[in-house]
């Protein structure tokens, strides 16, 4: 049997995961996009179909053995960490996406293959679409978190381990901000648009956790435990909102050559927008090892395959996807208060003190 689940992002863009039923699981755990989930879409923007197909790869340059490549088309079939898996992604250039994925084979016994890899591996390349489909529409799907109050959103950016998700559980715990999202951030006309992916797991930390470090594997036990017994019934409580652009901070740790407790605020005048304008965009292409990494596939596939359809169409969209990127972030961070912020390189309540007290006293103005 079927199902068809639809989602909906702030009506830009609409997408449908249609799956076969037996994969139950996925409506317990749903981790990637519940704060998105609705009833119905109409004319979807991309469809994830998730089980075999028959690819449509005739008349195709094949490049590097494996790769079936035409206007607006791709398709493969490979493996790796013991993993097969075969794609053909239709409708990304023009009109609307057709992902079809099939997980073809287990070669190695372990949880991490049973469970994760038929749920989480074909949402990482309808991910990589959403972001791509985002950006023909002038939307920037930023690596970062943000926050927001009265109207003004706050982006916190920075690589992992600069403590971006603490910071934003602190903002909603102890400050009564809105929660936008710990990860993705979608960028638009002046605008943060709130992209909670993961919500449902934001909202367990933050309920039954000091900070994300504690956020280890009997945490992850506890969570799975708790999302059985609620059901397919729980939806999201975070949904998705959206504030104007009120300031950037760009989060740094030191090292622990300079132990102190003191958060050190830097205003960056507008001559370097453009540096500020890379860093965004190179930490987001840094995400497509990271996330394809987590699940065992270390060598960002998907970020492989737009590469070798860009060698065959040097002029397609996902050619020039990131001078496009980099042209709307101009636009949008002009006149934008941005901060470099040096933190410690240990969390403390200390920390989100001085970071809340800049932002309330003006230093995001």
């Amino acid at each position: 049997m079927r199902q068809i689940l639809n989602y909906n992002i702030h009506d830009i863009l609409k997408f449908q995961i249609i799956r076969d039923r037996r994969w139950d699981i996925r409506d317990l755990i749903n981790l990637k996009f519940p704060s998105f989930q609705v009833d119905e879409v109409d004319k979807p923007d991309i469809v994830l179909n998730i089980g075999k197909f028959t690819p449509s790869n005739k008349n195709c340059y094949l490049i590097d053995h494996k790769y079936y490549i035409k206007d607006n088309y791709f398709y493969c079939r490979e493996s790796e960490s013991g993993i097969g898996w075969e794609v053909e992604v239709t409708g990304f250039e023009k009109g609307d996406a057709i992902i079809n994925f099939n997980l073809a084979k287990c070669f190695q016994i372990h949880p991490v293959n049973i469970i994760y890899m038929p749920l989480f591996l074909p949402q990482a390349f309808l991910f990589r679409i959403i972001e791509h489909k985002l950006s023909m529409k002038n939307c920037f799907l930023a690596h970062a978190g943000a926050v927001a109050k009265d109207n003004q959103a706050y982006l916190l950016s920075g690589r992992a381990g600069c403590f971006k998700t603490t910071l934003c559980m602190e903002f909603v715990r102890r400050a009564g901000f809105t929660w936008l999202g710990d990860a993705r951030m979608i960028l638009y006309q002046g605008k943060v648009l709130g992209f909670p992916i993961h919500s449902l797991t934001f909202d367990f930390v933050t309920t039954h956790l000091p900070d994300e470090t504690h956020w280890g594997f009997l945490r992850q036990v506890q969570f799975a435990a708790e999302r059985l017994l609620d059901g397919p019934q729980e939806t999201a409580k975070y949904k998705p909102g959206s504030a104007e652009l009120k300031a950037i901070l760009l989060f740094a740790k030191r090292t622990r050559l300079r132990n102190d407790k003191k958060v050190v605020f830097s205003s960056l005048p507008q001559t370097q927008v453009e540096q500020v304008v890379d860093g965004l965009i190179t930490s987001s292409r840094l995400e497509d090892f990271k996330g394809m990494a987590g699940l065992g596939i270390g060598s960002a596939p998907f970020l492989r395959y737009m590469l070798a359809y860009a060698f065959v169409f040097p002029n397609s969209s996902f050619a020039v996807q990131e001078r496009k990127l980099a042209e709307n972030l101009r636009n949008t961070l002009a006149n934008i208060p941005i901060y470099e912020v040096e933190i410690p390189p240990d969390y403390t309540l200390d920390t989100f003190d001085q970071i809340h007290q800049f932002i309330m006293q003006g230093g995001g103005v």
